[in-house]
């Protein structure tokens, strides 16, 4: 069950990860990496935040547990009730939240981006384009609570299916409106497009919410509900607060790297945007999908004090994780240039820009495996509706992020605050590693680090094809050098995942996937 639903996720993501791509390309050649794509990436990251923060990872691991536990006690109808109320809760909170944020854009927009504040015009095209972007908040909150509560019933493709409907409405407009002309135009009709899209989601979730009849009663929530909640909500609200930055660690760093990027040349924002973009491609599609398919199996081992088998899963989420993303990292490490290159040079987008966003996303790679890890690390702790011990691990590495971003923004301007943001990555999965053994006492299988070895041995091989191609032109040999340079990267990815695939199967990693334990987890 574990395996299916991965899958299932994982390759819905990756398809929308692919039209981000499109997205991503099509901005870069009509908006390129200037002061009106830097406007547009700070407008378009403050609803991102919001989302990342409050829907995607926070809301799940608070109601998930919560909910199932009302589910398997009281039953669907009880478990609908709970539901309803929070989702008319969220709804008048985030009501307010976009009236207040559309009055105090100007405010916002002067502390995520101090940096504007010296360019009137930059400053003032991001006040208008955050709100035209900001209502897409509302909306994407408030599906994915009915997402994550479609995941408690076994259903994860709709919610999976969200972000697609995101980037196919981008594309749409892109377009549709390119031939305007006017890049400030552009951008404000792509603005527009989020928060539409965002209304199209929650209409999807919705009346997928009910082909699998389950009811929404949407009403103005009582005020005993507030001053007087249930047991059940007064622990959603306990658990939501400290998952909100215990999850959202990774974005609130990015957040930091975004203010101190305003303060450097036009393009440093855009360098960072395009380079996270692309390190995001594995990290949702891995992290993503196996931290959202083992939340509901983990909670539910939890609840049955099934120690030994949450012990498992959390073992197999951890190797599925690693079997992933350090061939992922070692690919970003050899082939950046040539990635950026292939994905974004056209149109707007030059060859300086290239550069700049290859050195960011080698910076960004390093903290790949870090960055899938957490996603996967964090969901014990709240299976266990323990968020006090994310929270204040993720509020100590923000701190070590931030010192670091102070120290090597300097020298190494937009790629420093990338390097920081890896190391400090790197320090959470360590903590995070070390209070789930010894506090939380869980136990990662030996396997783990079998598999570690033999997943460096192969990446390793796999790098060393991959120089010899791009490197030596080692396929001149055979006839092959009139390739282009986008067919020859191509031919050279899929040169290089078949030598990893082949050389882990030689190694044993084939042991990975375990069929009894797959069963197991489906019960």
């Amino acid at each position: 069950m574990f395996l299916k639903i991965v899958s299932i996720i994982g390759s819905l993501t990756l398809i929308s990860r692919v039209l981000g791509y499109v997205r991503d390309l099509l901005i870069a050649r009509f908006l390129g990496a200037g002061l009106i794509s830097d406007a547009f990436f700070v407008s378009f990251k403050l609803p991102n935040l919001f989302r990342r923060l409050f829907a995607e990872g926070s809301l799940n691991s608070a109601f998930i547990p919560v909910v199932s536990g009302i589910h398997s006690k009281f039953g669907k109808k009880k478990s609908d009730e709970f539901f309803s109320t929070i989702f008319s809760l969220l709804l008048s909170f985030l009501f307010i939240l976009l009236i207040i944020c559309e009055l105090l854009m100007p405010l916002i927009i002067k502390l995520i981006a101090p940096g504007f504040n010296q360019n009137p015009e930059k400053f003032l095209l991001t006040v208008d384009l955050a709100r035209l972007t900001f209502p897409f908040v509302v909306f994407v909150c408030l599906t994915s609570l009915v997402g994550g509560y479609l995941n408690t019933l076994g259903k994860f493709a709709a919610m999976a299916i969200t972000p697609i409907i995101l980037n196919l409405t981008m594309i749409m407009t892109l377009i549709f409106f390119f031939s305007n002309g006017n890049q400030i135009h552009l951008s404000k009709y792509l603005s527009f497009s989020i928060s539409l899209a965002g209304l199209i989601q929650i209409v999807w979730i919705i009346f997928h919410l009910m082909k699998n009849d389950s009811r929404l009663n949407v009403r103005l929530p009582k005020f005993e509900i507030i001053t007087k909640p249930s047991s059940e909500i007064k622990k959603f609200f306990i658990l939501l607060t400290p998952a909100i930055i215990g999850n959202g660690a990774y974005q609130l760093n990015l957040l930091i790297d975004m203010i101190l990027a305003s303060t450097l040349a036009d393009g440093s924002i855009s360098f960072l945007y395009y380079a996270d973009r692309v390190n995001q491609l594995p990290l949702g599609v891995l992290g993503i999908a196996i931290s959202t398919a083992l939340l509901p199996i983990l909670s539910k081992e939890v609840k049955e004090n099934q120690k030994k088998r949450a012990n498992q899963s959390i073992s197999k989420a951890i190797e599925f994780g690693i079997f992933f993303a350090i061939p992922a990292f070692f690919g970003i490490l050899f082939l950046s240039e040539e990635i950026i290159k292939f994905l974004f040079f056209r149109g707007e987008f030059d060859i300086s820009d290239v550069f700049l966003t290859a050195k960011a996303l080698v910076a960004l790679g390093f903290g790949l495996p870090a960055f899938i890890l957490i996603k996967i690390l964090v969901v014990p702790f709240f299976a266990n509706e323990n968020t006090k011990t994310p929270i204040q691990i993720s509020i100590f590495c923000m701190i070590i992020n931030l010192v670091l971003n102070l120290v090597l923004i300097g020298k190494y301007l937009h790629v420093g605050l990338a390097i920081a943001t890896s190391i400090s990555a790197w320090i959470n999965v360590m903590i995070l590693s070390y209070f789930l053994v010894f506090k939380e006492k869980y136990s990662f299988n030996e396997s783990i680090l079998k598999l570690l070895v033999k997943v460096l041995i192969s990446s390793i091989f796999m790098s060393a094809i991959l120089y010899l191609i791009m490197k030596k032109n080692i396929l001149s040999f055979v006839g092959l050098e009139i390739l282009s340079d986008n067919i020859l990267l191509l031919l050279s990815i899929l040169i290089g995942i078949i030598t990893y695939f082949f050389s882990s199967y030689l190694l044993g990693v084939e042991q990975l996937y375990d069929r009894k334990w797959n069963q197991k987890s489906g019960k």
